[in-house]
């Protein structure tokens, strides 16, 4: 097109130029320096002035790097002066901006362009140009970007992350991370986006001491944090039913329950419970971090049992030279016990003896087994022992004191046969240890 208006000026310049009478002619521009072209041959930069030029049509162009070029036609007439200005118009660049990550903002002086990737075509190709891209949890970068002319400019800018990665692992697994008081997850895990500069890690996890640490944090660069927790100490109660029996955990011997122990490390125990006449118990156990076993044994009785039956009642029944209490009658009219009971009775031979005044004493052997019921019945057989003494006008008499009622002492006075003396013949009764 350019080559078109040439010509055609060059045409209109041969037919009407007049070169004997010159004209002046001044030529300006905004901004200064604009090249000027008259009829296709350079003169000058303004602000020109020339004086050369005969009257007659001319074609002046003005041209200027980073700018638009202007075309203007101009008739000069004898005598005159011609002042001719061009404001020239910048020439817009074109920039694509591409960035990684991709969705960075783009601005100049705080007015945003929009996100990459960016067609930029509103800037003037003259200048040089400092575009700011960012992006949260990178670094912000300043990009310069000068143009040539209209010739399309391409940009590839990489960011640098503005925060560190954190890969953090524990022993045992399973541990709660919390970053700068932001829980974060379990262990094993990649914890990203933590900013630079100092970060506080902490990882919890039950049963294990609470670990803390204290990083530093550098802008896209990657840590390593291994924890090995620490176990808490555990705690065990035990008990037995009944009570008292002793307890070993891990054969070490540990004292009569009810025991409490503390300060255990986590693992597996044995505990054993032992209690004469009762079958030992035995239980394997595992104990957690910082955990919290209760645990109650109720023992199975094997001890022995006797039965004792006597004839008469009211007998005192001894047990190893231990008295263990006295047989009741039954409440009829017959002479035998009701069953009395001997509970616990530890495997083995054992002396059994019964008593009761005016009788024989009785000695028996029960052999008990455990688990198992002995019984023993006795008939005591009486025997003739005085134990008062009575003086009457007729004598002295002895024998065993059965009554003293309103008509007078009863005594047995031989085996089997009674007599009573009344009160106004005793003259005195003394009574026989």
């Amino acid at each position: 097109m350019r080559g078109i208006i040439l010509s055609i000026a060059l045409a209109a310049l041969t037919a009407f130029a007049d070169e004997s009478k010159a004209i002046r002619c001044d030529f300006t521009s905004q901004p200064e320096g604009a090249t000027v072209i008259v009829d296709g041959m350079t003169r000058g930069v303004t602000p020109l002035t020339l004086y050369d030029l005969a009257p007659g049509p001319r074609y002046v162009r003005f041209e200027l790097a980073s700018y638009e070029g202007i075309d203007e036609f101009m008739f000069l007439r004898e005598g005159g002066a011609v002042s001719k200005n061009a404001v020239l118009s910048p020439v817009k660049g074109i920039l694509l901006l591409l960035t990684e990550p991709t969705g960075c903002d783009v601005s100049l002086d705080g007015v945003s362009f929009g996100k990459t990737p960016r067609l930029i075509t509103s800037l003037d190709a003259k200048d040089t140009y400092r575009l700011l891209v960012q992006k949260p949890g990178y670094q912000p970068r300043t990009v310069e970007v000068k143009f040539n002319g209209r010739t399309p400019l391409v940009k590839n800018e990489s960011l640098v992350i503005d925060s560190g990665i954190i890969e953090v692992t524990s022993e045992p697994a399973g541990a709660e991370v919390t970053v700068n008081g932001h829980p974060r997850g379990s262990t094993p895990m990649k914890v990203e986006g933590v900013p630079k500069g100092r970060a506080t890690v902490e990882i919890k996890k039950k049963g294990f001491e609470d670990e803390s640490r204290e990083l530093a944090i550098v802008a896209g660069e990657s840590q390593t944090l291994f924890v090995k927790l620490t176990g808490l100490p555990g705690t065990m109660s035990l008990s037995s039913v009944p009570d008292g029996a002793r307890f070993y955990v891990n054969d070490r011997p540990e004292g009569k329950g009810p025991i409490s122990l503390t300060g255990l490390k986590p693992g597996s125990y044995t505990i054993r419970v032992e209690k004469e006449g009762f079958a030992t118990a035995t239980k394997t156990v595992t104990l957690e971090n910082g955990g919290v076993i209760v645990e109650e044994f109720r023992l199975d009785n094997v001890m022995g049992r006797i039965e004792v039956r006597t004839i008469p009642s009211d007998v005192e029944v001894l047990l190893d030279g231990s008295r263990v209490g006295t047989t009741k009658s039954k409440g009829d009219d017959g002479d035998a016990s009701e069953v009395f009971a001997i509970e616990n009775v530890r495997e083995g031979e054992h002396t059994l003896v019964l008593k009761r005044e005016g009788y024989a004493d009785a000695t028996k052997h029960p052999v008990v087994e455990n688990r198992k019921t002995q019984t023993v019945n006795v008939r005591l057989k009486r025997v003739f022992t005085p134990n008062v003494e009575i003086t009457t006008d007729g004598g002295v008499h002895r024998g065993v004191l059965i009554s003293n009622t309103a008509n007078g002492v009863e005594v047995e006075v031989s085996l089997g046969i009674n007599r009573t003396f009344p009160h106004n013949e005793i003259r005195k009764i003394e009574f026989i240890k």
